[in-house]
């Protein structure tokens, strides 16, 4: 068997300007649905479901603030898968791809015919495995065990993967500014699959937000 390191699992955030704590009872709506137990892999990925789940916690947090909450619509919907997926295929971890008209967020909000005075941009990178930054061994191929008490790590499903992301987002101080702005509005979430790595494949996330 062969033991591996850590897997780090990175997150950056962006924000762009453009010219032109409240708790409440019943925020924390849990991720109901057996569509979020399914297994994410890259041949059926579905962005729906993925942006749903990630719009539900955002939201959840939002609600604990005394903020509306985001809605979704195509334009940033749009512009996150679409950076997501161009991350994946160019194993590129960057707010900043060498992409035609998908280079910059604005340039990707503008190719979605985006109407916005504010924006900013969440990403995250991770893996197709449960790995939650702790010890694991190999036990066969894409098959692996934590050290710490032997269990079989998991593939994410859409609502763990989800949570995961939301979490570790909200626990940066640059990405929680984006996820609690007032002036932000709208915001929507894509994902991107590199199959072709070790570890069996990286998940590659962006959080497109627009107000």
């Amino acid at each position: 068997m062969k033991k591996l390191p850590f897997a780090k699992i990175f997150f950056l955030s962006i924000a762009l300007v453009f010219p032109a704590s409240i708790s409440f009872a019943g925020c924390d709506q849990p991720l109901s649905g057996s569509q979020y137990d399914r297994v994410v892999n890259g041949r059926t990925i579905d962005q729906t479901i993925f942006n749903t789940a990630i719009l539900q916690l955002t939201n959840n947090i939002r609600c604990k603030r005394g903020l509306r909450p985001f809605t979704t619509q195509s334009d940033v919907f749009g512009a996150a898968t679409t950076h997501a997926r161009n991350m994946a295929a160019t194993q590129t971890y960057s707010h900043t791809l060498n992409i035609r008209r998908a280079r910059t967020l604005r340039e990707r909000l503008q190719t979605q015919n985006s109407n916005f005075r504010t924006a900013a941009e969440n990403i995250a990178k991770t893996f197709v495995y449960v790995l939650n930054n702790i010890g694991f061994i190999e036990s066969g191929r894409c098959s692996f065990r934590y050290t710490s008490n032997g269990q079989t790590v998991q593939v994410h499903t859409y609502g763990s993967l989800a949570e995961e992301l939301v979490n570790s987002w909200y626990s940066s101080p640059a990405h929680r500014r984006n996820i609690v702005s007032r002036r932000l509005t709208r915001m929507g979430a894509g994902l991107g699959i590199d199959k072709n790595t070790p570890l069996c494949g990286q998940l590659y996330a962006a959080q497109v937000f627009a107000g």
